[in-house]
């Protein structure tokens, strides 16, 4: 028997997926079980999501300031997306063992000791596979710097005042921002399938950066492109695929590939595109619209109004903006099956949305999650906090759920039942086809719920590689 007792303590079915929830203490706390998946939380503080069918576990402190993350044998904590403790098996059954407090140390650890480091900025330091780079030496750091990304390695002194690059036909050298000159003729590499590739060559000039720049790239390769850069009145850009010329403020682009002709005077703010490839206008910040076969964007004194419309032969994305943030409408369809994906969102106001499988929720108030909209901590940690109005439906279930004020009063429909509850649960209602009865002081007759409607689970999401984990905070 499923407990009604408004904020203190609530037990319900979830509507939009197969499983059951509590809330309790208004909106402080609250744990749901769906598809094998086990979420608690205490609200804003802590909060936990495990699923040990495939052996993953995550959980926030105080988001963002502390989070955990662990996939199998891999793990990572993070303290302000700066201070990261990590540690895992890789693919040849090393067990790794990693330290990061950005950007002052640095370090890695495993039994085999063929992979370790240690960075103590500024004074010493040897980092792998980190920064963008495939290895990293320093002393006293900014004298001394050596970088490495696959052949080619750039040594610094005083960086970046001087450097000197060589690897992979690579050879240059720079006085910044004095002079510097880089060359690399075209060669070839072994692609994965082991065939040969051609990787093309450049040719790249600078002098009183950034006053004069020269760049000669893709030599070798179907597309040669020279650029020139005098700053700040001039830029020059030749190709068989494109020229553009900006001489201050007056811009004339002609794209060949995409087959328009593009001029701009002055740059932004006026526009004007015509060709088969793209058709705009554009007096900015005013007005602007521009087309082609697959896009097309429109705007209305930016930034109070902003539409942009995609499709493709499967599928279709189209967003309504007014004031950026301010109300969003957006809608993803799927064209061969038409199932569609809508949302809308007024800050700080309301958040609603509609998934493929017609799922529909509404929450009042939303003052963040219009911002952060794909943002699940946020939604789970945080949302319970202001959200006073909430409604849930499912169309595969028929069920429904309302709650007001943290269940102060709440209703569950499902299937040819429902109850409505309020009060701390001093009143309840019990509603079947012909029947309705009341409870009040927890005393009266209750009626038997009929069985939810049978219906597929969710499948299982795929195993995710752990390094996606560090991206599941971004902002969208």
């Amino acid at each position: 028997m499923q407990k009604w007792w408004g904020p203190l303590f609530t037990e319900f079915d979830l509507t939009l997926q197969i499983g059951s929830g509590t809330e309790a203490f208004g909106p402080i706390w609250g744990s749901k079980e769906s598809d094998g998946v086990s979420t608690w939380r205490i609200s804003p503080l802590f909060s936990r999501e495990t699923e040990p069918q495939l052996d993953r576990a995550e959980w926030e402190f105080v988001y963002p300031f502390v989070s955990y993350d662990r996939f199998g044998t891999e793990w990572k904590v993070q303290f302000l997306q700066m201070l990261h403790f990590s540690g895992g098996s890789t693919l040849d059954g090393d067990i790794k063992k990693r330290q990061t407090l950005f950007p002052f140390y640095f370090r890695q650890e495993s039994p085999g000791g063929t992979n370790d480091y240690l960075a103590i900025a500024p004074f010493y330091g040897h980092i792998r596979n980190r920064l963008f780079r495939d290895e990293v030496r320093f002393v006293l750091f900014p004298l001394w710097l050596e970088t490495r990304k696959r052949e080619v390695v750039t040594e610094n002194y005083l960086a970046p005042f001087f450097h000197l690059r060589r690897g992979g036909g690579v050879e240059g050298w720079q006085l910044w921002p004095v002079v510097g000159s880089e060359s690399k003729p075209p060669t070839f590499r072994t692609n994965v399938i082991e065939e040969l590739e051609l990787v093309p060559g450049h040719e790249r000039r600078f002098v009183a950066w950034p006053l004069y720049f020269s760049e000669r790239g893709g030599l070798g390769g179907p597309n040669p492109t020279t650029n020139l850069f005098l700053f700040p009145t001039h830029l020059r850009t030749r190709s068989p695929e494109m020229d553009h010329t900006w001489w201050l403020f007056f811009s004339h682009r002609t794209n060949r590939v995409k087959q328009f002709e593009e001029w701009a005077y002055p740059w932004p703010f006026l526009g004007r595109s015509r060709g088969p490839g793209k058709h705009a206008d554009r007096i900015f910040p005013l007005w602007g619209k521009a087309t082609n076969a697959t896009q097309q964007s429109d705007f209305l004194a930016w930034p109070f109004y902003t539409h942009k419309r995609s499709t493709t032969p499967t599928f279709e994305r189209e967003r309504y903006r007014f004031l950026y943030f301010g109300y969003s409408d957006l809608r993803e369809e799927d064209r061969t099956t038409g199932r569609a994906l809508r949302r809308r969102d007024l800050w700080p106001l309301f958040t609603w949305r509609k998934d493929r499988e017609g799922r529909e929720r509404l929450q009042v108030l939303a003052p963040v999650e219009g911002v952060f909209p794909s943002n699940k901590t946020i939604d789970r940690l945080y949302s319970p906090l202001w959200a006073v109005w909430r409604s849930e439906s499912n169309e595969a279930t028929r069920a429904r759920s309302q709650s007001l004020l943290w269940n102060l009063w709440r209703r569950d429909q499902d299937h040819d039942f429902s109850r409505t509850g309020a009060f701390f649960g001093l009143v309840q209602t019990e509603h079947t086809p012909g029947r309705r009865t009341w409870r009040i002081l927890g005393l009266g007759p209750r009626q038997q719920r009929p069985a939810r409607p049978s219906t597929a689970s969710t499948p299982l999401a795929p195993p995710r590689a752990f390094l996606t984990l560090a991206s599941k905070d971004a902002p969208h």
